[in-house]
């Protein structure tokens, strides 16, 4: 004669393997998409960056005489750095270095300010100065999708079960850095 608390015992087993193997592969997908959502927050920012610099050469020709030769060499040189880097942040989906992001901050925020006051230079209502503006927008709007998917990831590998499921797909070791968004003022954060 079969024992029913063997059959009970039996089939509560097999339901909780089940839930617990919904429960980790569910988390490691979730992980997953999260990362995918990283790296196309970090493409869309990288592309909006790049537009943004193709954008300076013209509105420096635009700017009004009385702008200083090394205030222009700086501005140059400060697209150049902001291409260098982001060329190295496209260069691959592992997590931003975070040397990198600093320099990327630093610079950016550089070249903000010399945005900002060449496009008051020439007039905040110059077609020129609506789409720098627009592209800076576009920007923080991308890093901020960054950011926000950065600290999901984050907040999904410290809690349960995120952070049995990170250790054992070995995806603990990823630490996407956020970007300071204040390195984009003085546009969009007023």
């Amino acid at each position: 004669m079969k024992k029913p608390w063997l059959i009970a015992a039996g089939l509560c087993s097999v339901a909780l393997a089940i839930v617990l193997f919904c429960v980790i592969f569910g988390s490691y997908t979730s992980m997953l998409r999260s990362k995918n959502r990283i790296n196309a927050g970090k493409d869309l920012m990288v592309a909006a960056c790049m537009d943004q610099l193709d954008l300076v050469p013209e509105l420096v020709s635009k700017s009004p005489e009385n702008i200083p030769g090394p205030k222009i060499s700086q501005i140059k040189e400060n697209v150049t750095q902001i291409q260098a880097i982001l060329t190295r942040f496209q260069a691959s989906d592992a997590p931003l270095a975070p040397d990198l992001v600093a320099a990327f901050e630093d610079t950016q925020a550089r070249l903000a300010k010399d945005m900002d006051s060449l496009t008051a230079a020439i007039g905040k209502t110059h077609p020129l100065s609506t789409k720098m503006e627009d592209l800076y927008l576009k920007t923080i709007y991308s890093a901020r999708r960054y950011n926000k998917e950065a600290a999901y990831f984050k907040r999904r590998k410290s809690i349960f079960p995120g952070f049995l499921t990170a250790r054992w797909f070995n995806i603990d070791h990823l630490d996407f850095p956020l970007i300071d968004l204040t390195c984009f003022a003085p546009w969009g954060l007023k």
